[in-house]
């Protein structure tokens, strides 16, 4: 295997990527969360009471892979499902107070997680991680 000197560039981004999420994965797992269960509850903390079919497209699933999740998430007491009153066809998902506290604290174990892995400070980190996300960004444009 080569060293991370000798990596393309890209592969190297990628394989950060990758890792990245895996290290996520774990951490939020560790809190009986899947990676896609805490972003669900990311999306409703930002705007409660999204239609079903909104919440996936936001998180980029379809909307039966989304529905076990939002399933368990509902089981456990982390959100809770109504039917629209204006239209009836359209299932509206809410946070709870448990579920806002659970995404809250879960995300919080992520952040200290990958802070505590940062080979330098925060700031400097996520200024050049912005840096090279708007310069790939700008160029897709």
């Amino acid at each position: 295997m080569r060293g991370v000197g000798e990596q393309p560039l890209d592969r190297l981004l990628i394989a950060t990527g990758a890792t990245l999420a895996r290290f996520r994965q774990r951490v939020v797992a560790a809190h009986g969360l899947s990676a896609t269960a805490l972003d669900l509850l990311a999306a409703l903390s930002g705007e409660d009471g999204l239609p079903h079919r909104e919440l996936a497209g936001r998180l980029g699933l379809t909307p039966a892979t989304l529905t076990p999740v939002v399933d368990a998430l509902e089981r456990s007491g982390d959100v809770r499902r109504e039917r629209d009153a204006n239209d009836r066809r359209v299932v509206r998902v809410y946070l709870t107070d448990g579920g806002r506290l659970r995404r809250a604290t879960v995300a919080d174990q992520v952040d200290r997680a990958l802070r505590d892995t940062l080979p330098g400070d925060e700031p400097t980190v996520r200024r050049y991680l912005g840096e090279v996300l708007a310069a790939v960004e700008g160029r897709l444009t």
